[in-house]
């Protein structure tokens, strides 16, 4: 009796801690609507851009100056270039529209100076100094001398922006050991939170749902070579720009990713080793632009045992294959 009366005083208790959650339990926090979100953060950066100035340097190091009677300067959004093909060089505010979401997100940029050397595409490294602000002009990332960054790693802007610039096309070494590089790419971007980090925080320096801001300097390129088949992923995906990879075969992956990018069975590296020799096939040194696996130029190319020809003309001894010809990306 004193046991069952025991248990029955026990049993609300019981209840009670089976039926309330634990304190530290947390309920997932829905992320907002990108285009809540977007028109938020556009207004924002056009804001900005029309209230402040921005002053560039000898070595395109930048400054951005609030407009206000005392300091007065032209607004970075009157040098918006409104043409179609973007290319009119009186105005380096440049942009363009990424889809994600759903949502069209417009990400501007200033063209400092397109530089002279190479294009990444947003599968290479970039070798990079930089200072990203938010839009109170607080900074919260920087690297004042150059670094590598693979481009697949960061953020959706700087696979979008990088790919416009091109690098240094020098350098020189100094007697401290220091390089200066010569003519490379610079420019600031100006970044909705839908391309950046969203509802993360950026490791908690930012904020969520903050548009950001980078200025940028492009001195180096790297290029990666993804699946080890010796073409470099840039001549697999169809331009720096482009944002299209190729997909010779039509099986969902990639050529960058893809060991047999025809899907014939022989491992791409292997397939480009070949080149037409005086009416024989000869396995021969590295040839890049050229190789066939089997086939002379008075008989069609079998695309079963080769990589697939650009044009169809199956006369020319050189036939150049399909995704090693930029003509065809």
């Amino acid at each position: 009796m004193k046991l069952s009366l025991r248990l029955l005083l026990l049993l609300p208790f019981i209840f009670v801690m089976v039926g309330c959650p634990a304190d530290d339990e947390t309920t997932p926090i829905q992320s907002r609507p990108y285009l809540e979100v977007y028109n938020e953060d556009i207004a924002e950066i056009e804001d900005f851009m029309n209230s402040h100035y921005i002053t560039v340097d000898a070595n395109y190091n930048v400054t951005f100056t609030k407009i206000s009677a005392t300091t007065p300067g032209t607004p970075i959004f009157d040098a918006l270039d409104t043409s179609t093909s973007q290319n009119n060089a009186a105005k380096p505010l440049k942009f363009k529209t990424i889809l994600k979401e759903g949502v069209n997100h417009k990400l501007y940029y200033l063209k400092l100076n397109e530089g002279a050397g190479s294009n990444p595409t947003r599968l290479d490294s970039v070798f990079t100094a930089y200072k990203g602000y938010k839009t109170d002009l607080s900074s919260f990332d920087a690297a004042s001398s150059p670094t590598w960054f693979q481009l697949q790693d960061l953020v959706q802007g700087w696979q979008e922006v990088f790919p416009e610039f091109k690098s240094s096309n020098g350098q020189t070494i100094n007697s401290d050991g220091t390089i200066n590089f010569t003519n490379f790419g610079a420019g600031v971007m100006f970044v909705p939170s839908g391309l950046a980090y969203f509802s993360e925080t950026g490791g908690g320096t930012i904020g969520s749902y903050t548009p950001i801001i980078f200025s940028f300097k492009l001195m180096n390129v790297r290029y990666k070579d993804h699946d080890g088949d010796k073409i470099l992923s840039k001549d697999e995906y169809g331009g720096p720009t482009s944002g299209t990879p190729l997909d010779t075969d039509g099986d969902g992956k990639p050529n960058y990713a893809d060991f047999d990018d025809d899907n014939d069975g022989r491992l791409t590296k292997d397939e480009i080793k070949y080149t037409y020799l005086d009416g024989l096939i000869t396995k021969t040194a590295w040839y890049p632009y050229q190789g066939i696996l089997v086939d002379v130029p008075s008989t069609p190319i079998d695309e079963t045992k080769g990589i697939p020809s650009c044009s169809g003309n199956f006369t020319l001894p050189t036939r150049i294959r399909k995704h090693l010809d930029s003509s065809c990306q």
